[in-house]
């Protein structure tokens, strides 16, 4: 029990000692050699591969192949049904798709990387290339439903009995 008070007493002292004490002043730190990377104009860049060689000045890196850019249509791709479960199903054109898989679209000669980003009610939306295409789900048109006056001209019944069938 009289250890705590002690120890706390000493060092109480030791941090007011410390406190008025003034700092020792130290001589700034000075920089002696001050080092440099300088690289000739011919030289290889040393990040760059071994055997990698600099092209010529004032010469293009290689041919630059203009491709236009393809614009999908959603017309393109059927949609007929969605699951929002866990995890969320589209099948479109007769496959079924998850979020962030990628459909198998080839145009001409070219596979292009078309992405599933998202299923929602009603429809998905797809990433190619910065395009975001909405594609809606294809309802088949309804037939009209019948007035409530024709119904009640021709009523609906459900006969069972043994002549009506088996």
């Amino acid at each position: 029990m009289k250890t705590t008070p002690l120890i706390l007493t000493i060092a109480a002292v030791a941090v007011s000692a410390l406190a008025q004490a003034e700092p020792e002043k130290t001589k700034g730190y000075e920089l002696k050699n001050r080092s440099a990377f300088h690289v000739q104009e011919d030289a290889r860049i040393p990040f760059w591969p071994i055997g990698f060689q600099r092209p010529p000045k004032g010469s293009v890196a290689g041919p630059v192949s203009k491709v236009a850019k393809i614009r999908i249509d959603p017309a393109q791709f059927n949609l007929t049904s969605v699951l929002l479960g866990n995890p969320p199903l589209a099948t479109i054109n007769g496959h079924a798709f998850g979020e962030g898989e990628v459909l198998p679209v080839i145009y001409g000669n070219e596979r292009l990387r078309v992405v599933l980003r998202s299923i929602r009610d009603g429809g998905v939306t797809l990433d190619y290339d910065g395009q975001q295409i909405f594609v809606a789900m294809k309802r088949n048109d309804l037939v009209p439903r019948q007035t409530q006056q024709q119904a009640q001209a021709s009523e609906f019944a459900i006969r069972i009995g043994p002549a009506f069938g088996k």
